[in-house]
């Protein structure tokens, strides 16, 4: 199939985190459309193993390129850790675009020390890893992941408190804490506020959303694939019980 300009973006995650991304992309191409994959039925990816990893993201890829969309964004950092070369090399004809931990905007407001909160299985990718190492040389600091088990589940169910994070600083930090914290999944934006809850006033947390989104954008301006419709885009979500629709209804008012 040949990509056309009035096709959707195509978007998806494990769950909700995703939402996050979308919410980002909405922000800077509103008139696209988009067809949203919340992946539930094989969630969480977080303690999947690699190969089960690429190979659910090649059946999304291949259902959501199914469907007709332009481009895929995989809207979680476990998928594209495992999966985005593996996506790319099987559809070359279409743009993919993975998200990547917000190292580089974090090391350049001025933070040494950086913790990256991620799932344990994007912990432990190599990708993410060389990732954290290139930039951690580049601007002469320190990046480092720290594995979240269980906590995008339990952002999905609304059962994330502050404590969880105090105890994740004792544990890794002792009495210090980091200069920055690098949000290193989608879900983990819609904790943010528990985040900086338990942080010292002053220490800031990043996300890669908008670079994702920045990113789309850029590649379908270069591939002339931008939509020319004027008006606000529709949203589908396909597989979706009811969950994600009320999640995005509740955590993403501005995009209704």
């Amino acid at each position: 199939m040949i990509p056309d300009k009035q096709s959707p973006i195509a978007v998806f995650d494990s769950g909700a985190g995703g939402l996050s991304v979308l919410a980002a992309l909405k922000r800077f191409m509103p008139c696209e459309d988009y067809i949203f994959l919340g992946d539930r039925k094989n969630a969480p990816y977080g303690d999947k193993s690699h190969d089960e990893i690429r190979r659910i993201s090649l059946e999304n890829a291949g259902m959501l390129f199914g469907m007709g969309a332009k481009a895929l964004v995989i809207a979680c950092n476990t998928a594209t850790a495992a999966a985005v070369d593996t996506v790319r090399e099987a559809f070359p004809q279409y743009a993919v675009i993975g998200i990547e931990p917000a190292v580089k905007p974090a090391f350049e407001a001025g933070c040494r020390r950086i913790a990256v909160l991620a799932t344990p299985r994007t912990v432990s990718e190599d990708r993410f890893s060389r990732l954290l190492r290139s930039y951690g040389n580049q601007y002469g600091g320190q990046a480092f992941g720290i594995g979240c088990r269980g906590l995008a589940t339990m952002i999905e169910e609304n059962t994330v408190s502050a404590d969880y994070f105090t105890k994740l600083w004792k544990e890794h930090f002792g009495d210090g804490f980091p200069d920055g914290i690098v949000l290193g999944c989608t879900h983990y934006p819609f904790a943010s506020d528990v985040i900086k809850d338990s942080l010292p006033e002053g220490i800031p947390v990043f996300d890669g959303a908008d670079g994702t989104a920045r990113q789309t954008c850029r590649r379908l301006g270069e591939a002339g694939l931008l939509t020319e419709n004027a008006a606000k885009g529709r949203i589908l979500m396909p597989c979706d019980d009811g969950f994600l629709a009320a999640f995005w209804k509740t955590h993403c008012p501005a995009y209704q």
